[in-house]
């Protein structure tokens, strides 16, 4: 597939997903009740990803699917730190869930690390979400069009900052800078472990420019203290203009989901898919998706397991064209 393709191939799958609420897809049989239940997080606190899991925990306890939730961050290299270790502890757990999503996928591209997605069961994507570019307010670039400026002058001058080395956050930086016709070689990216330590960096004037999910800066956003550039959407989303609306034709959303133990049951492997729709058709999670601005996209099943491995394939194509590093 020519390079260009492979750029598209990767937006369209983020951009098959439209600003609404999606059906929600019926469980099949009704879901059997578990004691306890242990979601895994392989992010900080206060992130995108841990914002989903305890989002999901609330709506699972709910609807009366768990008696106790307990919840584990450990974050590192766009959460393959965690996968190892949940794949180690947990891997035979019928009531254990980790999260993940497409960060995950380039971070496995770039690293290739000796446990990838393939020693765990696919469970349901859950949401997808638009990333949005933010600097600090008052501090340069204050605008799109001074950022491509500026990205023009001296691209390893402006220095972006996200989240892991390959993933989603960096894809983006580095598919802007090849829009523009740059040498990504000479990107400047700073991974951080959550939206939190990005807007720090910014803070310090060590980044000039931050990415991240639009629900990771909001408060930021509405309080003022950072102000928003552009957003990876197609069009114009939470007030933001798109990138392609400002000259730079380039769209990515970033998805999140979760998955299951690989050394357990087909039974208890059903359970949990059938657990995790139920909790997404439940009001405390639609109440979840509106207060976060999160985009409902529930799939499940053979066809989020197929979905997966076209996304996985994608994510490869990008980061090696990107020549993104570790």
């Amino acid at each position: 597939m020519h390079r260009r393709q492979l750029l598209l191939a990767g937006a369209a799958s983020a951009a098959a997903f439209h600003p609404v609420l999606r059906a929600q897809a019926p469980a099949g049989a009704a879901p059997k009740p578990l004691a306890s239940m242990r979601i895994y997080i392989p992010g900080g606190e206060g992130g995108g990803w841990d914002q989903t899991g305890r989002a999901l925990g609330a709506s699972i306890q709910a609807a009366g699917l768990a008696g106790k939730i307990s919840y584990e961050n450990k974050g590192g290299k766009g959460g393959t730190i965690g996968l190892a270790d949940f794949v180690a502890r947990y891997n035979s757990d019928p009531g254990a869930l980790l999260v993940g999503g497409m960060v995950m996928l380039g971070a496995i591209a770039v690293g290739r690390p000796e446990v990838t997605l393939a020693q765990v069961s696919p469970v349901a994507r859950l949401t997808n979400d638009y990333m949005v570019l933010v600097a600090k307010t008052g501090a340069q670039p204050a605008t799109m069009a001074a950022m491509v400026e500026a990205m023009r002058k001296d691209l390893g001058k402006v220095a972006f900052t996200g989240g892991s080395a390959g993933g989603v956050d960096h894809m983006l930086a580095g598919m802007i800078a090849r829009q523009l016709r740059l040498d990504v070689t000479k990107l400047k990216y700073l991974p951080t472990a959550s939206g939190r330590e990005a807007v720090a960096l910014l803070d310090k004037g060590e980044a000039q420019v931050a990415i991240s999910s639009y629900s990771e800066f909001q408060a930021d956003i509405e309080s003022k203290a950072l102000t928003p550039l552009a957003i990876s959407s197609r069009r114009t989303l939470y007030g933001v203009p798109s990138l392609t609306e400002q000259g730079v034709n380039t769209e990515l959303g970033n998805w999140r989901a979760v998955f299951g133990p690989g050394q357990v049951s087909e039974a208890d492997r059903e359970n949990l898919r059938r657990i995790v729709v139920t909790a997404t058709q439940h009001p405390s999670w639609i109440q979840s998706l509106q207060e976060k601005k999160w985009l409902g996209a529930l799939q499940h099943g053979k066809d989020f397991a197929d979905q997966l491995t076209i996304e996985q394939a994608i994510a490869s194509a990008v980061t090696m064209m990107l020549r993104l590093k570790s």
